[in-house]
């Protein structure tokens, strides 16, 4: 899994900070997570994996359409950098992206 670089970015505006794209397709773009939810999955398996669900609010979205963020494709970039810092936060790294 190759994570697109991000940081996070403060709006006088908004309470909660976004994150901005640095790499990748979406370059630019900024957004914030709404809701994140973890389920248990659905079957039994040897290796549980929880289930991560999130929703997502486009901030900036930096010259592309909003179809552009109806896709799939989106979702696992953002999904991923969810993952990441979560895993950071978690192991009590510094909470921001390597650059």
């Amino acid at each position: 899994m190759s994570i697109e670089k991000y940081v996070f970015v403060h709006s006088p505006e908004r309470k909660l900070q976004g994150i901005a794209l640095k790499s990748g397709r979406y370059t630019g773009v900024i957004y914030e997570y709404d809701k994140v939810t973890f389920g248990e999955p659905e079957e039994e398996t040897q290796d549980k994996k929880a289930i991560l669900g999130f929703q997502f609010n486009v901030l900036d979205p930096y010259g592309f359409k909003k179809e552009d963020f109806e896709g799939q494709d989106f979702g696992v970039v953002i999904g991923d950098i969810l993952v990441d810092i979560i895993d950071k936060y978690g192991t009590g790294e510094q909470f921001e992206s390597d650059d």
